[in-house]
Order: C-alpha cells, then sequence, then structure tokens
C-alpha cells in the first residue's frame, strides 16, 4: 500500500516533539537540585537563651549547615555538643520528620576538668523544657547507629581530643563518625586556627592541617573548605577565652564519606 509524504508528515511531527519532551525531562532530571534556604525565624526562637542568641552572628551556624547542606527531614549528629547550642539549632532544621543525635562523651563526665564541663543534666533539662522532641541524648560517639546519619558537625571540639582528653583517641572518634554516616554522608569540622603547625597548647589552637589528615586516613573525602568563618584581625597570638571562641579565626571542613 502506497503512503504519500504528506500523510507521513503529521506522524513524524509527533514523534518528534514527543522526543523532544523526553530529551528536556532528562535534561531536567540531571540538572543539579537547589536546596530552598534554611529558616532564619528558627534564631528567634524564644526557647534559647539569650547569651547564645547573641552569639548567632559570629557563630552563623545556620550559614554553616547550609553549607553542609543539612535540611528539614534529615538525621543528623551534633558530637561534643556541650550545653546544646547546635543541638538546639539542628534540632528546629531537621524538624520533626528529622532527627538530632546529640553526644557528649566528656560533656558527660562529672569528673573531667573538675566537674567545671559537665553539661548531661543540663542538657536534658533544655531538651525537655524546650520541647526537642526529635533529640536523643547519647553519652559515648561508639552509640550512633550503623549508617544511620546524613551529616554531622563537631564544632570548636575536636581539638578536646586526645590533646586534652587523653583516653579519647582520634583515630576511634573519626572511625566511629564513618561507621554512623550513610555513604555520601558528610561532616563538618570548625576549630580555631593557627600558623603553628599541629596542636598549639599554649594557645588551644589545632592546624587544620592535621584535622584533614587525620580524616583522610580514616577514609574520608576533603570535599572543601570555607573561609566564611575566618577573623583577619585574630592574630593566633592568644587562646581566645577572654573574647570568646566564637570570635576567633576559625577553619570550616567538609568531608564526605564516599559512596558505597
Amino acid at each position: 500500500m502506497f503512503t504519500s509524504d504528506a500523510a507521513l508528515r503529521p506522524a513524524a511531527l509527533v514523534l518528534s516533539l514527543a522526543m523532544l519532551v523526553l530529551a528536556s525531562a532528562c535534561a531536567v532530571d540531571h540538572e543539579p537540585s537547589v536546596l530552598p534556604p534554611i529558616d532564619r525565624s528558627i534564631l528567634d526562637d524564644p526557647a534559647r537563651p539569650e547569651e547564645e542568641r547573641a552569639q548567632d552572628a559570629d557563630r552563623k551556624a545556620l550559614e554553616v549547615y547550609d553549607w553542609l547542606g543539612i535540611r528539614a527531614g534529615m538525621v543528623v549528629a551534633d558530637v561534643f555538643a556541650s550545653g546544646g547550642y547546635n543541638t538546639h539549632l539542628l534540632s528546629r532544621v531537621v524538624g520533626e520528620r528529622g532527627k538530632v543525635h546529640s553526644v557528649l562523651e566528656f560533656y558527660a563526665d562529672p569528673e573531667a576538668m573538675e566537674g567545671r564541663i559537665y553539661r548531661l543534666d543540663d542538657l536534658k533539662k533544655r531538651v525537655q523544657e524546650t520541647s526537642l522532641d526529635n533529640v536523643d541524648i547519647l553519652i559515648h560517639i561508639g552509640e550512633l547507629p550503623q549508617e544511620s546519619i546524613d551529616a554531622a558537625v563537631i564544632v570548636r571540639n575536636y581539638h578536646d581530643v586526645e590533646w586534652v582528653f587523653e583516653n579519647l583517641k582520634r583515630d576511634e572518634v573519626v572511625a566511629n563518625i564513618y561507621r554512623a554516616l550513610k555513604p555520601g554522608g558528610v561532616i563538618g569540622v570548625v576549630d580555631v586556627a593557627t600558623d603553628g603547625p599541629g596542636w598549639q597548647d599554649e594557645v588551644h589552637r589545632l592546624n587544620e592541617s592535621l584535622v584533614i589528615e587525620d580524616f583522610a586516613r580514616g577514609g574520608f573525602e576533603l570535599v572543601e573548605r570555607s573561609d566564611m568563618l575566618s577573623n583577619p584581625e585574630d592574630d593566633h597570638s592568644t587562646s581566645g577565652f577572654e573574647v570568646g571562641r566564637h570570635k576567633m579565626d576559625r577553619y570550616l571542613l567538609k568531608f564526605r564519606k564516599p559512596q558505597a
């Protein structure tokens, strides 16, 4: 049966349009997704202590979480959580569909530094009284469930591992974080910068190169570093406790557990 070119044209046109739509759909699927920004009204939570709210501009916590890709519905860990500054904010960021593991370690030891840094009872009270219902308090980092978390943060506390608290070993901490992260999960490390090599006990600072070496040895990939917490007015000559270490020159590193 003979079919003219004119009869074939509508079918060809339909086929071409279908292929164009399919190609467009595939192109959209391969474009990187854009995460919505974190709601900054979280900082205005009246349940947060005024002392912490006064630190927000310097700590830039929401900017750090945003940079790490932390969003609603995620499972995250606040490692060495102290009094819960990050635990509280992370709880609001991930929301009721998410979860926060707040890990204390030395902050749960009533004998550490003669009890001056003990925070377990205060953190329990905070979680209960401010309705942080998605927060789970853990004493030891080894209690984190295996391959359960999307992201973690260690904010100005990695330097305490092994140098300040000798019974807590760096390789064990890194290994436990690696074990707890899902493949592709990330951890952000913030600490106070120094020009000196390694750990600088006299000024209580840790060189970022040593942190990078520790996490690389533990199987992590260094994804990116950020200067968002840098302070060029800090000459690295003091411990910074007098003015507040959240105001000092700090580095921010993002590590990723490789995909399986």
